[in-house]
């Protein structure tokens, strides 16, 4: 699955501009820190992760190709991330709560203020595949849901 998480076709839509018909089918949740600890190292050292991938759209044998990917989770960070991120990047209310892939949906917790920055998604994308994270400073926790998210340089 890890393997998976590389590849990737452009012009795919932000992964909350999605409909339902849109949506992935159910992907395995895992807790293996290091594919989450190379595409965003901009979390620190966080304390725990839940993620899920999964490929969107249908396989087609006449159309070969890349797929796209879809990367849902749940970091739990440490305290002192926490701190530097609130410090470090400006963090608004979000306008709508975090969408995930159905997995990790019952992973995210209801009824948080989720706070988004476009500084920091700027600086994990760069600009190079399409992601949204929410921080609840509160819990300490980042949800993120990306498509064709690649490492990070020097990963």
């Amino acid at each position: 699955m890890v393997l998976a998480l590389v590849g990737g076709c452009g012009g795919v839509t932000g992964p909350s501009a999605r409909s339902a018909s849109q949506q992935p089918p159910e992907a395995k949740v895992e807790t293996d820190r290091e594919p989450v600890e190379k595409r965003f190292p901009q979390f620190g050292r966080f304390t725990g992760v839940e993620w899920a991938a999964a490929p969107l759209g249908r396989a087609d044998s006449r159309a070969p190709g890349p797929t796209d990917v879809r990367l849902s989770g749940v970091a739990a960070l440490a305290k002192a991330d926490v701190r530097r991120l609130v410090e470090e990047y400006d963090w608004a209310p979000a306008e709508e709560p975090p969408d995930v892939l159905g997995g990790i949906a019952p992973r995210v917790p209801a009824g948080t203020a989720w706070r988004t920055s476009r500084e920091f998604t700027s600086e994990v994308t760069r600009g190079a595949y399409t992601g949204e994270f929410h921080l609840d400073p509160a819990a300490g926790l980042m949800v993120f849901d990306t498509v064709n998210a690649t490492p990070a340089e020097g990963s």
